[in-house]
């Protein structure tokens, strides 16, 4: 699989370094979340037999979103709908993909910083660390429930 990102970045030359390094970090989150997207909806390209009965005659629905919490931010994830042609069932390729999140909203990767941070800091002040060094968007309370249940 391939995908690209373009990255611009638009600096005032009287900014300050702080700036320039917050602006460059911002752009760089921005590109990552595209570059998710693109990458589940390239899986997705990929992934297109019926996982009921195998059948690669599918046709598509629409799309369902879900919204997924990254290290890097909140990545919104169309997802293709298809129904197989064979078995008439409907299915989300994606949902493959992304099964090992049952059904929940954290990427496993954020779900690790998030058990490493809670188990240093308080929750309220791992929410605030994550945010700031990574752009996680994610609740102290969901970081004392991913540190309780995974340790």
């Amino acid at each position: 699989m391939h995908i690209q990102v373009s990255l611009i970045v638009d600096i005032d030359a009287s900014a300050s370094l702080s700036t320039i390094e917050h602006q460059i970090q911002e752009a760089g989150h921005q590109s990552m979340r595209q570059a998710l997207q693109q990458a589940v909806h390239q899986w997705e390209r990929e992934h297109r037999s019926c996982p009921s009965c195998g059948s690669g005659q599918v046709r598509l629905e629409g799309t369902v979103a879900r919204t997924v919490q990254a290290l890097f931010g909140a990545v919104r994830l169309p997802r293709q709908r298809l129904r197989c042609q064979h078995c008439f069932r409907r299915f989300c390729p994606a949902n493959q993909l992304l099964s090992p999140m049952r059904q929940g909203r954290v990427s496993p990767a954020l779900a690790e910083a998030a058990c490493l941070a809670g188990s240093s800091w308080p929750y309220r002040q791992a929410a605030q660390t994550l945010a700031r060094l990574s752009g996680a968007q994610i609740s102290a309370e969901e970081i004392r429930l991913l540190t309780n249940r995974y340790g």
